[in-house]
């Protein structure tokens, strides 16, 4: 957990206009919530392109950076073989390889 938390931490600090760990749904003034304690036994997140047992069915879909925020309902069961035809943000994700050394080593920095 520490580890979790070391990473959301720095990530949060060198995007502070985006990102945040603030609990507080108020203090995070529109950031994405970086929350280091879905990293637990039992804890999980969605998987992406799951569906969510919500109206519509909507499902996890991975986004560009450049992309706006959106509602998560915009991706759905319905609409979702459209998302599939444009690019995969995900597309080079396992050629872009990191080391947990390295995040490891700039952990005792902080």
């Amino acid at each position: 957990m520490l580890f979790a938390e070391g990473v959301c931490n720095s990530v949060a600090a060198a995007h502070p206009e985006e990102l945040t760990v603030e609990h507080s749904i108020a203090a995070r003034r529109g950031r994405v919530y970086l929350d280091p304690f879905r990293n637990g036994f039992v804890q999980t997140i969605v998987a992406p392109f799951s569906v969510r047992r919500r109206p519509k069915a909507p499902i996890s879909s991975p986004l560009q950076w450049s992309q706006p925020m959106l509602n998560p309902s915009d991706f759905n069961i319905g609409n979702f073989a459209a998302r599939t035809k444009r690019a995969d943000p995900w597309e080079d994700f396992f050629r872009s390889r990191q080391a947990l050394k390295n995040v490891t080593g700039m952990m005792k920095k902080l």
